[in-house]
């Protein structure tokens, strides 16, 4: 994960939106604290205060983007493995074998055009050497990055944002219940929407996660194919 990757505009809108809605949990979870501990809220007095909303929407910029790189931390140390690419292997056996295969061919050439001949070596080679960075040299970052914006900051964009939303709708979840909203007799009722709405909006995010993945892989595969074909027809023509 590139956290530096904020600078460009798709990178921004992914990492800036979902810490927004980060924010607006927090701004949620504060105002239930203090209406059951009984003091005013801090969050509701500034942005009662005209002067000092304003200086709050300009520091809210830099702190949705600092949220959204945490929650960036959440997604790639495992959220995105288990909802996204162990899902992909299975349910995308052949892609994802395609996809690995060429990986490794383009391994193997690069490991040929190194002279080394350690299979210790060869073994970290294979373990460590990541294909993507080689084709930043083969064919220029700006070309990469425009693959990965297509269908990869997608991906991340719509994690971020379910499990941002998720902090949003606990934090509702609680408010509604510090203001009585499910002690009438229609409460158990609005309690099932909620759920239900939120699981909705879920399996919509996540679904399309899933889809953009495979998508960003079959990209990735095509773009690998015509690495290894150039490479190939460039090798036929010296020999």
């Amino acid at each position: 994960m590139n956290i530096f990757g904020a600078v460009t505009f798709g990178s921004l809108i992914k990492t800036f939106l979902p810490g927004l809605v980060w924010l607006c949990a927090f701004g949620i979870v504060e105002a239930d604290i203090a209406q059951y501990r009984g003091y005013e809220s801090y969050v509701l007095k500034i942005l009662g205060n005209s002067s000092q909303a304003s200086t709050l929407l300009i520091i809210a910029f830099p702190a949705s983007i600092f949220v959204g790189l945490l929650s960036n931390i959440i997604v790639f140390m495992g959220l995105n493995d288990w909802l996204v690419r162990t899902p992909f292997k299975e349910s995308n056996g052949e892609l994802f074998a395609l996809h690995a295969k060429l990986s490794q061919m383009l391994r193997d050439k690069s490991w040929e055009a190194l002279g080394l001949n350690d299979d210790g070596l060869k073994r970290s080679f294979n373990l460590y050497t990541d294909p993507e960075i080689i084709l930043v040299e083969r064919i220029g970052p700006e070309k990469l990055a425009y693959v990965r914006e297509q269908y990869w900051y997608h991906l991340e964009f719509q994690l971020n944002l379910l499990i941002s939303f998720c902090a949003v709708f606990l934090a509702l979840v609680v408010s509604a219940f510090l203001n009585g909203a499910f002690d009438s007799a229609g409460g158990f009722g609005r309690l099932v929407v909620m759920i239900v709405g939120y699981g909705l909006i879920s399996l919509w995010l996540r679904g399309a996660a899933r889809k953009n993945y495979a998508r960003h892989v079959a990209k990735m595969a095509s773009l690998l194919t015509a690495v290894l074909t150039k490479q190939e027809e460039a090798d036929d023509e010296d020999a």
